[in-house]
């Protein structure tokens, strides 16, 4: 539940160890490295061999994309919970010397899948030529070369009879009566036909025939049509037993996919290396190197380079104005948690790690809001099981897991606590198929959809709990840093203004008596709730008296004049009633979201019901039952997610946290297909 305490570094080692010591770091992936010196030249050689990786990295994604597509690997659903396949040090080194082979396969399956494209092609422009040809099969071409008679040879998209053409062309040019028509071929789909005419016509019969649709026909070369149908059909033909050749040439090269899942992480690993050597400060002889790295790694990193190479390491604390990074280490039950903080912000210089101090509510809220045991139930018993049987999952994915784990044991607790088992289902079940109309899974507390008046108090009660966490870590964070004055007026102020108007407030949502079919636990909160309003009502006056002149007293401290002072005190307690309005406003979403999942959960339960015959009745619950609950269990779910993060974002860490750290960015082995065991 904290930053970790990081150090900055240097080494020092003779210029021939580089590779071999860079190699091991980013095998360890526990030191960031920083930029020590620029040396353009030295850059420019490093952008020459980044840029030769990154032209054979495309090369091996191009065909692996090629295999994907033709020789797809079939996966489970649980295959994205799989770890990477693990490599010792001596596979590692074996698979990287065969690196050129493995680029040669991958040449291969490009100029494979390139010929395959161009045969594609060419087969395209083969099948246009043959059905040009089709309608002269077989019809006899007639003799082109005439004195002074020019033939047009061609044919027309659809039946005509040689009338109707001659027809046309009259209509067409009616002082012209020199055409004469041969039908040479002739069905449903077109219509071929030669005309001859006197050369002096041919001009305007070549555009009248154009505008009547009139296709030249093919030049043959000397052939028949028949023959040049026959070798064009051959050709088709031909690239079709190419085509097929092509494919399992390809196919046997699927087995070479391993090695170019491993070559695109060795070529990743190789970019990244040459990306840090530009970061090191090079001269002749020696490099250096800067960064920086956790405390409780430095030991261990100090021992192994001093004792495996010739260099000198040396860790010491960042200066005050350095950008450190952050490094965040939390126990595993807040540890899942880490990466809402990072897409917020990592905690800045003068912040606590706010992940550990976020989690139980956290869970709590998302639980309160999904709202139904029986989703929670399906969701902490699949998350349960992958934690139990996928031991070997990567990190990432099993705080992943967790995360949900946590959110589902949540959701079950608030689902009994309202009496939700996917919606109203016992008692649908109980009435409509066994005529008995009795809940056999009632609420522990209430029901959130029929009690909303006091449910939404519960949900201001736990709103202000979490504020007060916040300003109270926010007092915390000052006591941190040395300002326990800070602390005090920081939070004491506020809390006794806002827990003065709290009766108040509520007054507005209490109710006067207890429903008749509250549970006994209804009961009991109800009346420490009445108790506790009541007594607090009555002193409540006196407290916000008290809240609001030490804000007035102490919210304008820091400024240095007396009416900046007062003044920054009344603009405090406006923006202390206006904030806090909004923000306790805003817990009403915990009751919102959970009465949303429960509503439409008994809809999808009455629709199910809705036949009057028993029987048909069972068989449309069924289906309808299963879909309609997993497409509510879908869409709350993402609901929950969103407003969960939304109140620890605005509402919570806007008491106390600024954010603004940046992430530690170690220098590692970041592959997509292989881990490794052991140090390289």
């Amino acid at each position: 539940m904290a930053k970790l305490k990081v150090m900055a570094l240097e080494l020092i080692a003779p210029i021939s160890q580089k590779e071999e010591i860079l190699e091991y770091l980013q095998a360890k992936g526990k030191v960031e490295i920083s930029f020590l010196s620029e040396n353009g030249e030295k850059a420019e050689s490093y952008a020459d061999n980044k840029a030769e990786i990154s032209q054979n990295a495309s090369v091996i994604r191009n065909a692996l994309g090629i295999l994907s597509a033709r020789v797809p690997v079939k996966k489970p659903l649980t295959a994205m919970l799989e770890p990477r396949k693990e490599l010792k040090k001596s596979e590692y080194k074996k698979k990287a010397s065969e690196l050129s082979k493995t680029l040669e396969a991958a040449e291969k399956i490009i100029s494979l899948e390139n010929e395959a494209a161009d045969i594609a092609a060419d087969e395209i422009r083969l099948r246009a030529y043959a059905d040009m040809l089709s309608p002269w099969e077989n019809a006899e071409m007639p003799q082109k070369t005439l004195k002074y008679i020019t033939v047009f040879c061609g044919s027309i998209r659809r039946e005509l009879t040689r009338a109707e053409i001659i027809s046309y062309l009259a209509e067409a040019l009616p002082d012209r009566e020199c055409a004469e028509i041969e039908l040479l071929s002739q069905s449903s789909e077109h219509t071929a036909f030669a005309v001859y005419c006197f050369e002096n016509d041919s001009a305007e019969i070549e555009q009248v025939l154009r505008e009547f649709g009139f296709v030249p026909a093919p030049h043959l070369d000397g052939v028949t049509p028949a023959q040049k149908l026959k070798e064009t059909q051959d050709k088709i033909l031909s690239g079709q037993k190419r085509l097929e050749i092509i494919n399992d040439e390809i196919t046997a090269l699927s087995s070479e996919r391993e090695n170019l899942e491993f070559a695109l992480d060795e070529l990743s690993i190789r970019s990244d290396r040459f990306s840090a050597f530009e970061k090191l400060g090079e001269t002749e002889r020696v490099f250096v190197l800067s960064g920086y790295c956790a405390e409780r790694d430095v030991s261990r990193l100090k021992k192994h380079i001093e004792d495996n190479f010739d260099a000198a390491f040396e860790a010491y604390e960042p200066a005050e104005d350095d950008n450190v990074p952050v490094i965040l280490s939390n126990n595993s039950f807040a540890a899942p948690l880490q990466n809402i903080t990072g897409m917020y912000s990592m905690p800045g210089k003068d912040d606590i790690d706010p992940t550990g101090f976020m989690a139980f509510f956290y869970y709590f809220f998302f639980g309160m809001m999904l709202s139904d045991a029986g989703y929670g139930l399906l969701i902490a018993l699949a998350t349960g099981g992958v934690l139990l049987f996928k031991k070997n999952m990567e990190e990432k994915m099993r705080n992943s897991v967790k995360m949900y784990f946590f959110c589902g044991i949540s959701t079950v607790f608030w689902g009994a606590m309202y009496g939700s088992w996917f919606g109203d289902v016992g008692h649908v079940i109980m009435r409509e198929f066994f005529g008995k109309d009795i809940n056999p899974l009632p609420p522990i507390w209430t029901d959130a959809v029929s009690d909303t008046m006091n449910v939404l108090i519960m949900c201001f009660i736990l709103g202000l709990a979490h504020l007060f966490w916040g300003v109270l870590m926010k007092g915390y964070t000052d006591i941190k840093h040395g300002q326990k004055l800070d602390a005090v007026f920081d939070t004491v102020p506020t809390i006794l203004t806002v827990i003065g108007i709290a009766p108040i407030f509520f007054g507005l949502f209490v109710q006067s008596s207890i429903p008749e079919d509250y549970t006994p636990l209804g009961t009991f909160f109800f009346n420490v709730f009445t108790a506790v309003h009541t007594n607090l009502k009555s002193v409540s006056v006196y407290i916000l008296i008290a809240g609001l002149l030490l804000v007035i007293a102490t919210a304008g401290r820091h400024s240095a004049s007396v009416g900046g002072k007062i003044g920054g005190g009344f603009y405090a307690v406006y923006n202390l009633f206006s904030g806090y309005l909004g923000d306790v406003l805003s817990y009403a979403r915990l009751l919102a979201l959970g009465m949303a999942t429960g509503v439409i959960a008994q809809v999808m339960n009455m629709l199910g019901t809705l036949p009057s015959n028993t029987v048909l009745k069972a068989v449309m619950f069924v289906p309808v039952f299963l879909v309609g609950h997993a497409a509510n269990l879908a869409i709350n779910l993402i609901g929950a997610y969103v407003h969960t993060n939304r109140l620890q974002y605005v509402e919570f860490f806007s008491k106390f946290y600024e954010g603004g750290g940046r992430a530690f960015d170690p220098f590692e082995a970041k592959t997509k297909f292989y881990r490794f065991k052991e140090e390289l």
